[in-house]
């Protein structure tokens, strides 16, 4: 069980949503917080939020982790601050839902960026300290796509199976070196993510209850972390994989007539 209280944690896109979520459910347990995002000043209506939560130090860094110096300078001013980091959530992303042959390269691009190389990058800046402190838990955010791909939602799925792809070899690599990585799977969450997409309901879970989830990984590290009942639909992919394909395609054109007819595409942004 790792010690939260006085912990050095880390979360980017941290200004709402699930990341805002994350932040507030640490400081609530006392966590030393360091919070990135892009946009600045919402960052720092959460820091606030967090000092009168119980966070005993609060720094934050406006920073796009699709630009690797901008990800690397946030783990180094976190470590300027700490001088170590025990939990790195990497919560930032950026989605896109439409056809796959409409979404222009610079938004492909741009996804892969935020989603994978942000990730990697954090992950890449961070890991010497706490391999130095033969200590610390990385929490990846990834989603249900990350193992049951979406159609309409292609290059998201795919960079959701990387994330997890990239947790599981880590893993493995960091065996025995007393640093966890873990894996948190959300589904549809009520945020600016995926609002107006999906109403509320079984599927549907709030930002606060997903951070209660990664709060609990980093206090007792798991593999995985898939929350019902998407377990058992993990289980039968090898199974009904094909199947799950054809009626998951076929229930977002009757939801959506226009992309079974000229497409239509929106773009999803938690990077804050």
């Amino acid at each position: 069980m790792a010690k939260i209280r006085g912990a050095a944690v880390l979360v980017t896109g941290a200004s709402s949503g699930i990341g805002e979520a994350t932040a507030l459910a640490f400081a609530r347990s006392g966590a030393r917080l360091a919070l990135c995002a892009r946009r600045f000043d919402r960052l720092q209506a959460v820091a606030q939020r967090c000092r009168a939560a119980g966070s005993p130090e609060v720094v934050v860094r406006r920073a796009d982790v699709s630009r690797p110096a901008e990800a690397r300078g946030f783990v180094a001013s976190a470590l300027s601050s700490f001088d170590r980091v025990d939990v790195l959530v990497n919560n930032a992303g950026v989605g896109w839902r439409g056809r796959f042959q409409d979404m222009p390269e610079s938004e492909l691009i741009g996804l892969l960026h935020t989603n994978v190389v942000g990730a990697m990058t954090t992950i890449h800046a961070a890991l010497p300290a706490m391999l130095e402190a033969n200590e610390g838990v990385i929490v990846n955010v990834a989603s249900v796509v990350g193992f049951r791909a979406m159609p309409y939602s292609a290059v998201y799925s795919a960079s959701k199976h990387a994330l997890v792809g990239l947790s599981h070899a880590l893993r493995g690599e960091l065996s025995g070196t007393g640093v966890t990585v873990c894996t948190v799977y959300p589904s549809t969450t009520d945020t600016e993510f995926f609002r107006g997409e999906q109403p509320g309901g079984l599927l549907t879970h709030s930002p606060a209850w997903v951070a209660r989830a990664i709060l609990r990984t980093a206090r007792w590290p798991r593999r995985d972390v898939i929350v019902l009942p998407y377990r058992p639909a993990h289980l039968a992919e090898p199974v009904l994989g094909g199947l799950l394909d054809h009626v998951l395609g076929e229930a977002r054109r009757s939801q959506n007539h226009r992309l079974r007819a000229d497409g239509s595409a929106r773009r999803y942004d938690s990077v804050e």
